[in-house]
C-alpha cells in the first residue's frame, strides 16, 4: 500500500491534542465504536458510542485517568526503548491524519524515521500479554491497531506487549475486509457527531433498577401509552365535529365550535437571503430530554 497519510506537529497528550481529538475518531475510539472496548471510566461505567458521541459534541468529558492509565503513560517510553532495541528501528511517537477520510486520525506510539514502521505499544496485564506470546493481538485492541494501518496505508504494523520487563513483538498485517468494515462504522458515527443526532444505545448505557424504579417506569409507559390513545380519539372528535358543523362556527347544549385563526410559521428555506447561508452556527445548545420505552436488548 502506499502512504496515504499526513503528519501533524501536535504533542500527543497537550490541551491542543486534547481539542484535536473532539474533531475526528482516533484509533482507541475505535474499540468503543466496534463494540469490543472493555475499558472503564472512572465512574464504572464502560465508554459506549452514546458517551463517545456525548463527547465529541462537548456535553459529556469522562475521566479515565486512573492508576492504571497513568502507570501505562509512565512506562511507555521505557517499554519503546525495549521495543527499538528488540525490533532494530528508531521510533518517535507522531499524530498521523488519513488523507481520503478526513475525520480519521491515529496518535502513534511511535513510527521510524522514514515513515515505514510504525508501532502500537501496550504495557498489558498477564491476559493480554498472554496472548501477544501466543502471536495475537487481544480483540479489544484489533480494531484501534487496523484503524492505524487504515490511516498509514501500510501492509503492516506492529503491536508491542510489554509486561513485567518482558517484550513481545507481534507483526500486524492489513485487514481490508475489517477495514472496510470499520470505515462504515465510523461513517455511520461521525454523521451523527455531525448532525447532532444520538447513536443507538447499548446495553451498558443504562445502570439496572429494581422494584421501586420499575414501579414507577411502568406506571408513567402506561399513562404515556393512555395520553396517546387518547390523542387519537381526540384527533377523531375533532375531525367528525368539523364534519357535522359544515365548517360553520356551531353551538349545541352547553359546548361552543368556534373557528381561530393565527399567524403561519414562516418558510425560512424559502427566504432568497438565506440561500447558501450555513444557518448552523446560529443553532442553540443541544435540548435533552426523558421518555419511557420498553427495552429492546
Amino acid at each position: 500500500m502506499d502512504k496515504e497519510f499526513s503528519i501533524d506537529t501536535v504533542t500527543q497528550g497537550s490541551t491542543e491534542w486534547l481539542e484535536m481529538r473532539k474533531n475526528y475518531i482516533g484509533a482507541s475510539d475505535a474499540p468503543i465504536l466496534m463494540g469490543v472496548n472493555k475499558f472503564k471510566l472512572n465512574d464504572g461505567r464502560v465508554k459506549t458510542p452514546y458517551l463517545l458521541w456525548e463527547e465529541k459534541i462537548g456535553i459529556f468529558s469522562g475521566d479515565s485517568n486512573n492508576a492504571a492509565t497513568q502507570y501505562g503513560h509512565k512506562m511507555e517510553p521505557v517499554a519503546r526503548r525495549e521495543y527499538e532495541q528488540m525490533s532494530g528501528f528508531l521510533v518517535s511517537p507522531a499524530i498521523v491524519t488519513h488523507s481520503s477520510v478526513p475525520f480519521m486520525m491515529a496518535s502513534l506510539d511511535g513510527i521510524n524515521i522514514d515513515k515505514t514502521r510504525a508501532v502500537e505499544i501496550k504495557n498489558c496485564n498477564a491476559d493480554d500479554h498472554k496472548e501477544a506470546v501466543m502471536g495475537v493481538v487481544p480483540a479489544h485492541y484489533y480494531p484501534q491497531v487496523q484503524h492505524q494501518l487504515a490511516c498509514l496505508g501500510h501492509d503492516e504494523m506492529d503491536y508491542f506487549s510489554y509486561h513485567k520487563g518482558e517484550g513481545v513483538i507481534v507483526t500486524v498485517k492489513r485487514d481490508e475486509e475489517y477495514i472496510n468494515k470499520l470505515i462504515e462504522v465510523e461513517k455511520q458515527f461521525w454523521d451523527c457527531v455531525v448532525n447532532i443526532k444520538p447513536p443507538k444505545k447499548t446495553k451498558n448505557d443504562y445502570t439496572q433498577k429494581y422494584e421501586e424504579w420499575v414501579k414507577y417506569a411502568e406506571g408513567l409507559f402506561l399513562i404515556k401509552q393512555k395520553i396517546s390513545e387518547l390523542k387519537q380519539q381526540e384527533k377523531l372528535y375533532e375531525k367528525t365535529l368539523h364534519t357535522l358543523s359544515n365548517g360553520e362556527n356551531c353551538v349545541g347544549g352547553d359546548y361552543l365550535f368556534s373557528m381561530y385563526s393565527r399567524k403561519g410559521n414562516i418558510d425560512y428555506a424559502n427566504i432568497p437571503e438565506l440561500k447558501g447561508v450555513d444557518l448552523e452556527k446560529y443553532r442553540k445548545e443541544p435540548i435533552s430530554y426523558w421518555k419511557v420505552t420498553k427495552k429492546y436488548f
